[in-house]
C-alpha cells in the first residue's frame, strides 16, 4: 500500500454523469483485476475523506485509470480536475479476483459496477477460458457511461439490457442471467459487481443452481485500510453475535463468494 500523489493525465466524459479518470504515478504498482483505490483531489479539504474507487484499466507500470459516476461531493471535486492537476492516491486496496481456470466464467456486470470487472474480462480473455458477459445498466447513457464500449472492443459474448428497453433486452439484467443458467450451469463460476439488489438476486439465481458466485462489494469507506470499520458488512457464522458476525468490505474484501454475506442485512444499509 502506497500513498502517493498522481498527476491527471486525463479526465475524459464517457457520457453524462460518467467520467474516466486517467492518472500517472512516479510510482509502479502490480494491480490485480478487482483492486481498488482510495481518491482525492489534492489540497481539497472538502471533503476531508477521499473516494473508494475500483482500478478500471492499467495502461503501463504506472498509469491507471478508473471509471466513475459523479456523486456528491467527493466525485465532484474529482471531474472538475484537469491535465495536470494533482490527485491524492492511496492503493493498491483489497483482495482480487480468484479465477477458475478449469471453470466457464459468467461476468454480470450492474451500472458503474462494470468498473471492477473489466481488467478481469481482460484477465479471462488472455487465458482464453469460456466467458459469457452481462452488461446490464438503466438506459443508453448510462451504458455508454459505464464502458460498454471497451466492452465491445473484448470480443467476447456480451448480452446487454437496459431497464428502459433503449439499447438491448428490455428490464434487469439477471433475467438474460437466469436464462442462461436454466439452460446450463455445469461447470460455470459467477463474477458479480453492481447495485446491491443486483448482486443480492445474482446470489439468489448462483445458489439455486448450485453455481459458485463471487461478488464485489461497495460500500462507504472512510479510510480504506481497515481502521475506521466503517464499511463492514454482515456475513453467515456459526460463532455468537459479535464481531465475527462482520466483515470489512475494504481489507477482508472487497471481493466475497456470495454465499458468505448476509444479503438481506446489508441492504438495509445500502
Amino acid at each position: 500500500m502506497i500513498d502517493s500523489i498522481a498527476t491527471v493525465e486525463c479526465n475524459l466524459e464517457s457520457a453524462t454523469g460518467y467520467r474516466l479518470l486517467t492518472l500517472n504515478f512516479a510510482e509502479e504498482f502490480q494491480i490485480l483485476p478487482g483492486q481498488f483505490a482510495m481518491l482525492r483531489a489534492h489540497d481539497c479539504y472538502e471533503p476531508l475523506l477521499r473516494r473508494a474507487l475500483a482500478v478500471y484499466r492499467q495502461g503501463g507500470p504506472r498509469q491507471l485509470s478508473f471509471l466513475y459516476q459523479v456523486l456528491g461531493r467527493g466525485t465532484e471535486m474529482l471531474s472538475l480536475l484537469g491535465s495536470g492537476a494533482k490527485v491524492d492516491a492511496l492503493l493498491p486496496l483489497g483482495n482480487n479476483w480468484t479465477v477458475e481456470e478449469s471453470a466457464r466464467a459468467i461476468v454480470v456486470a450492474g451500472g458503474v459496477g462494470s468498473a471492477s470487472v473489466l481488467m478481469l474480462c481482460e484477465q479471462l480473455k488472455r487465458l482464453r477460458i469460456d466467458t459469457q458477459i452481462f452488461f446490464g445498466s438503466a438506459n443508453e447513457r448510462s451504458a455508454l457511461g459505464c464502458g460498454l464500449r471497451d466492452f465491445l472492443d473484448l470480443d467476447m459474448p456480451l448480452s446487454i439490457t437496459t431497464d428502459d428497453g433503449s439499447l438491448g433486452e428490455r428490464g434487469f439484467v439477471t433475467a438474460p442471467l437466469e436464462r442462461h443458467l436454466a439452460e446450463d450451469a455445469r461447470s460455470a463460476v459467477v463474477y458479480t459487481c453492481g447495485p446491491w439488489a443486483m448482486m443480492k438476486r445474482v446470489a439468489e439465481i448462483s445458489r439455486l443452481r448450485d453455481v459458485m458466485c463471487f461478488a464485489s462489494l461497495e460500500a462507504p469507506m472512510g479510510c480504506g485500510f481497515g481502521v475506521c470499520v466503517g464499511c463492514v458488512v454482515a456475513v453467515n457464522t456459526n460463532e455468537p453475535s459479535g464481531y465475527g458476525s462482520y466483515k470489512r468490505v475494504c481489507t477482508d474484501g472487497s471481493i466475497f463468494p456470495a454465499d458468505v454475506i448476509r444479503w438481506e442485512v446489508a441492504a438495509m444499509s445500502h
